[in-house]
């Protein structure tokens, strides 16, 4: 084979190898570096690509929820969680755990599967102007590409016994690690029937408006030292509050 052939074989390798995407914090991976600080921090965002004009618009998110200007809503929500080995990626920007196909949850009706979960120090939205120490996301994805992310704010109280089990697997820089063992999802679940819900976006670049959110109002609990743990390792990785604009914030 000739030195010119070589040449285009690899240059195609490579071409197919660039263009691969991994599900990220909320969506497939892009290769623009955003950060939480910096120049790439999010008040610039929208700025950093094209890809990333999305993060200026009129339905972003997190938002403050204030109990003052919700509204009764009477959505469907079934959650069909169950045990699933766990693989831990620390992406560089949250420790995220990828999960065996096969859960999922319907939201008015509308089948989304879970992808992942990943953590937030502090949470990303407030409850009546309070932030709680972390917050979970649970993102789950339909066939249209739109998704439904349950938030579970955690408070600090008794300890985790997820996070008992996994703080000292988490990777400290860029890498992963696979548990053998399976886990119950459904414990990351408080028990509640009551939730808010609004229409926003992705929380990280690139900021698409095709979420619904479902921010339980039962809250999970985790101790001083974990949650310290957490904060020490991912720092503040939350993005500031967006304006409600148009908003309407679901309760039930």
């Amino acid at each position: 084979m000739n030195t010119s052939k070589i040449l285009v074989l690899v240059t195609a390798a490579l071409t197919v190898f660039s263009c691969k995407t991994t599900e990220n914090s909320h969506h497939e991976n892009h290769k623009t570096h955003w950060g939480y600080t910096g120049k790439n921090k999010p008040a610039n965002w929208s700025h950093i690509s094209e890809q990333y004009k999305d993060c200026d618009g009129n339905s972003q998110s997190p938002i403050n929820i204030n109990d003052t200007q919700t509204t009764s809503q009477k959505n469907q929500l079934t959650v069909h969680y169950t045990h699933s080995k766990i693989a831990i990626v620390n992406n560089g920007h949250t420790e995220q755990f990828n999960v065996d196909e096969g859960n999922s949850l319907t939201f008015n009706g509308k089948v989304y599967s879970l992808k992942q979960f990943h953590m937030h120090t502090l949470s990303e939205h407030t409850v009546n102007g309070r932030h709680f120490p972390l917050e979970l996301h649970f993102v789950n994805k339909a066939k249209d590409n739109t998704y439904a992310v349950i938030s579970v704010l955690v408070e600090e109280g008794e300890a985790s016994d997820f996070l008992t089990k996994y703080i000292p697997n988490l990777p400290k820089t860029e890498g992963e690690y696979n548990a053998d063992e399976s886990y119950d999802l459904r414990k990351l679940m408080p028990y509640t029937k009551h939730y808010y819900h609004y229409k926003g976006s992705f929380t990280t670049p690139p900021c698409t408006e095709v979420v619904e959110w479902i921010v339980l109002k039962e809250h999970l609990t985790a101790s001083k030292k974990q949650l310290d743990a957490l904060h020490q390792l991912m720092h503040d990785n939350y993005r500031p509050l967006q304006k409600l604009n148009h908003n309407v914030i679901g309760v039930q």
